[in-house]
């Protein structure tokens, strides 16, 4: 199940993580089931969203790849009074997954 969006306060953040963690975990999970996988097909990247390159955010994107190719990712954008907000995403249609 994909989570719904989601904002905190600035000091809640910690509270996020383990629907993250979990969110990850289902997709690698969903994508064993219908593929021969090694470990190593899987990779976790994160970076900041940036608007111009000098620019420092707190905006982030989180996504999980599967040989190469985004298939889950969570962009952590802020709100005009700094609250964190997540959106959670899965693509797994790709190569008839």
């Amino acid at each position: 199940m994909i989570p719904r969006s989601i904002t905190l306060d600035p000091g809640e953040q910690e509270i996020i993580s383990k629907t993250i963690d979990d969110f990850f975990i289902e997709t690698k999970q969903l994508i064993e089931q219908s593929e021969r996988t090694d470990p190593h097909d899987f990779e976790i990247r994160s970076g900041e969203i940036a608007y111009l390159p000098e620019q420092v955010t707190d905006d982030r994107i989180t996504y999980l790849l599967f040989r190469k190719e985004v298939v889950a990712c969570i962009l952590e954008t802020r709100t005009e009074f700094n609250y964190a907000h997540y959106d959670f995403f899965r693509n797994l249609r790709k190569d008839g997954r």
